[in-house]
């Protein structure tokens, strides 16, 4: 939605993220006159903070759609609203003695979870997850009461080749069919087409429900943190990545950390929201300095389809 950019001086775009006066979107488009902080939406004006961190520099916008965002344990960033990112799971293993280990995790078809390796690769396989909701409160240790909808399974699918930095991927199959509706949808994968596309220089956002600090407890209410999307040659001094990851730069005081793990990286096209990575790790202290790392999707679609029966 963009409103009219006559009588602008200097005019920009800026983009918001997120839901704004009941559209229902989640990206929207907003013109600006750069010598004024008067924004225009949907033929209506408001003032606003040109620092607000829910807007997005123009060097993320494509005439043919909009590449954005990144994912883990959110440091900074915003609170997430309800449908806003329905893709999401929560993904708590059992650990016995009533003890859990948290990470996230995406829908990506009625029947399958994509989520980090290393959070179902050691340990009791076993795992609650839950979907729809915004706020975990009502999680229990193998049970829940919300209004979300909860499954218990004991199927997942660890990467042959996993090695706790490298193939860190894994899928985890629900028992019957996840009930889709606004709250509960699939995302789209990058697939086949974006073998050649780095994202370097988007704006790439992270979602979970993580540690709000190095030394934070988990948040109860999804967050989201938008994160520039770096080379993996300026991401190399710090970390041994590979063509099978992506980096995102820790900036603007937000960070993915700890307790999202697999957890997404999404940019958006065409207004679509599109899964590039899978978060994968980076420093332990947050917010850091350091570039956060993610398992890149594409570089696995193959053995995403081999085990799913589903193409993307």
């Amino acid at each position: 939605v963009h409103c009219d950019r006559e009588g602008a001086v200097n005019p920009g775009k800026l983009f918001w993220i997120g839901q704004l006066d009941n559209s229902g979107g989640s990206v929207f488009i907003i013109y600006r006159a750069v010598n004024r902080n008067v924004f225009c939406i949907s033929r209506s004006a408001f003032e606003i903070n040109q620092w607000d961190t829910n807007l997005i520099p123009d060097s993320s916008y494509e005439e043919e759609g909009v590449d954005e965002f990144d994912s883990t344990r959110i440091v900074g960033g915003q609170f997430a609203v309800p449908n806003q990112f329905p893709f999401m799971a929560v993904v708590h293993r059992l650990l016995g003695n009533g003890m859990t280990s948290q990470c996230g995790g995406t829908i990506i078809s009625s029947r399958w979870v994509l989520t980090a390796g290393h959070c179902v690769a050691s340990g009791p396989k076993q795992f609650l997850v839950v979907f729809g909701i915004c706020n975990k409160t009502g999680i229990e240790y193998n049970s829940y009461n919300g209004p979300g909808v909860a499954m218990l399974t004991n199927k997942a699918i660890l990467h042959p080749n996993y090695q706790t930095t490298l193939n860190d991927i894994a899928l985890l199959y629900m028992p019957r069919n996840i009930p889709f509706r606004a709250s509960i949808q699939p995302i789209k994968l990058a697939g086949y087409n974006y073998l050649k596309k780095s994202f370097t220089g988007r704006t790439g956002a992270v979602i979970g429900w993580g540690k709000d600090g190095s030394s934070g407890a988990g948040t109860k209410r999804l967050k989201y943190a938008l994160l520039p999307i770096i080379s993996n040659k300026e991401c190399s001094p710090y970390w041994a990545v590979t063509e099978k990851h992506v980096c995102t730069s820790a900036s603007y005081h937000q960070d993915a950390c700890q307790g999202d793990s697999g957890g997404p990286l999404i940019v958006f096209k065409n207004n679509i929201p599109l899964q590039i990575g899978i978060v994968s790790y980076g420093d332990g202290y947050c917010p850091s300095n350091k570039p956060g790392v993610f398992t890149r999707v594409v570089t696995f679609i193959d053995w995403i389809q081999q085990v799913t029966k589903l193409r993307f």
